[in-house]
């Protein structure tokens, strides 16, 4: 039987220096998530190393409490 994940929005930033600290908390905490680019913007961070466009991250909805929690904390 196949395990379905059900992604749900845990933030949108616009930043790189935010996505890098809430993906390194995420990881931290080993929670899995996808980080969702808009537009050009995933290939505009390989070749320039940032996004001029939103970035959603996503984690599984049975994750998000614990996500948000930790995000809570340090106040993103």
């Amino acid at each position: 039987m196949v395990e379905r994940i059900n992604l749900v929005l845990l933030r949108t930033i616009s930043n790189e220096l935010e996505l890098g600290m809430i993906t390194s908390i995420l990881e931290d905490n080993d929670i899995p998530f996808i980080v969702k680019n808009y537009g050009s913007g995933g290939y505009m961070r390989i070749i320039s190393g940032a996004s001029p466009f939103r970035t959603d991250i996503m984690v599984d909805e049975v994750a998000y409490e614990a996500a948000n929690s930790l995000l809570e904390q340090i106040s993103l």
